[in-house]
């Protein structure tokens, strides 16, 4: 039995959807309205997110991907949005028989800078996050939900869009955002790239605060047989704010 709470949508080929950090499933609604006349859509709460519990003892990348599996649907596409597209990347490195493709939206391989991968978030600033997380849990996530849709055309607009999406459920926990903050600074799965079995997307936004649409043309010798994608007027959450655009490629993808 899954640990972790999902919903099911629709009818047709399988899609397993995974959010990103200090969100929850809810976030993808405008896709679930969009594609559940085509596919069967499950989405799914990250631990400790939403209307998942945290599971004892945490949860590192490794149980992450575990129990996204013990959740999701067989042999069913896994579209991960940041921290969830490394988790499902992660899974799909590890259980290849058991996922169909993996798309990776406004996530990538490595979320923090290093000498060799400048395509990145600074380590200062994700370090900044943790320690205002203790103190002012409800302030750094405000920021954060800021963060997303920052250099979009309408950024006003959709900060009140994804505010309201996210107060309807229960605010994530504390450990599991600093958890989630862990795997971001730590993970680092650019050396296993050519190791992929499945069939994989990367979606990128110009306009992205978090994951610069640069790590695109980087990623291309690491992974040159996936299929990179740049939708060039998005920020962070680019189905959300251009979720017509952001549908056509996914969905070329899943049906190719």
């Amino acid at each position: 039995m899954s640990l972790l709470h999902t919903e099911t949508f629709g009818n047709g080929p399988e899609l397993f959807l995974i959010h990103g950090w200090g969100l929850h499933g809810g976030v993808w609604q405008p896709v679930v309205d969009a594609l559940q006349d085509h596919y069967r859509l499950t989405v799914v709460d990250l631990p400790g997110h939403g209307h998942s519990p945290l599971p004892a003892g945490g949860f590192d990348l490794d149980r992450l991907s575990q129990l996204l599996r013990d959740s999701a649907p067989a042999k069913a596409t896994w579209i991960g949005w940041s921290l969830g597209g490394m988790a499902a990347l992660n899974a799909a490195l590890s259980w290849p028989r058991q996922i169909d493709k993996v798309i990776m939206v406004a996530a990538q391989p490595q979320f923090i800078q290093s000498d060799d991968w400048p395509h990145a978030t600074p380590e200062k600033s994700l370090t900044q996050f943790s320690d205002n997380l203790v103190n002012h849990t409800e302030q750094t996530l405000k920021r954060f939900l800021a963060l997303q849709v920052r250099g979009t055309a309408d950024e006003r607009e959709q900060l009140r869009g994804i505010r309201a999406l996210v107060e309807a459920r229960p605010q994530p926990q504390a450990e599991a955002l600093r958890l989630g903050l862990e795997i971001l600074r730590s993970t680092n799965m650019r050396p296993h790239l050519r190791e992929m079995q499945r069939p994989l997307q990367f979606i990128f936004s110009g306009r992205d605060m978090l994951v610069p649409v640069a790590a695109a043309e980087a990623i291309r010798p690491l992974a040159p047989k996936a299929r990179i994608d740049i939708l060039p007027q998005a920020g962070h959450i680019p189905f959300l704010s251009h979720t017509n655009d952001f549908l056509n490629p996914l969905q070329e993808f899943i049906s190719r």
